[in-house]
């Protein structure tokens, strides 16, 4: 599927895209990022925790930049992993011009999903797809302003990792020994 946009930055070009490349600002505003290490030469590999339509999903990702011109031009190639929740892969061009006192950001490109992530539909896809896009740049000028997005607490982790249906099964195992301590101290 073809994925195409442009986001305006309140930057200039050579800032942008010195934010654009910098392992800090990238961990701060991947959507989902919980890892995130610089392997030289425009390598980049990530690990996020994704949800797509109720589907929570751990993403191992690689993402390379190629054919950099800076600060002006790059594509950016990306393949990720989710195990049993899918794979997708893909490319975009993202072209940096200058805009007024700031810096407009176009990029085109096109993403393959398979696995469950193709079968939940394209709608659905494309819909996630333009979530964690705009998420991305939403967070992006959070951080340029200062506005720092809280790193998630561990408990949320996990929280957010297990399905429901084992938080579930803990709360009805926790009941269960409230009932029978209370009914013991009862006696």
């Amino acid at each position: 599927m073809e994925v195409s946009g442009k986001h305006r930055l309140p930057l200039p070009p050579q800032q942008a895209w010195n934010a654009l490349n910098s392992t800090r600002m990238l961990r701060a505003c991947i959507p989902g990022c919980v890892e995130l290490e610089a392997r030289g030469e425009g390598r980049f590999e990530v690990v996020q925790e994704l949800s797509v339509a109720a589907h929570r999903t751990r993403f191992s990702s690689e993402l390379r930049l190629e054919d950099v011109d800076p600060p002006h031009s790059y594509v950016l190639r990306f393949s990720g992993n989710g195990g049993q929740g899918g794979f997708g892969i893909g490319h975009a061009l993202i072209a940096l011009q200058p805009d007024d006192d700031g810096t407009l950001l176009n990029y085109r490109g096109e993403v393959e999903v398979g696995g469950r992530l193709a079968q939940l539909g394209r709608g659905h896809v494309e819909d996630a797809l333009k979530t964690l896009i705009d998420e991305f740049f939403a967070r992006f000028e959070r951080v340029l302003r200062g506005e720092h997005p809280a790193p998630r607490s561990v408990g949320e982790r996990v929280w957010r990792l297990l399905p429901a249906w084992v938080w579930g099964s803990v709360l009805l195992v926790v009941v269960f020994l409230l009932y029978i301590g209370a009914h013991r101290s009862l006696r």
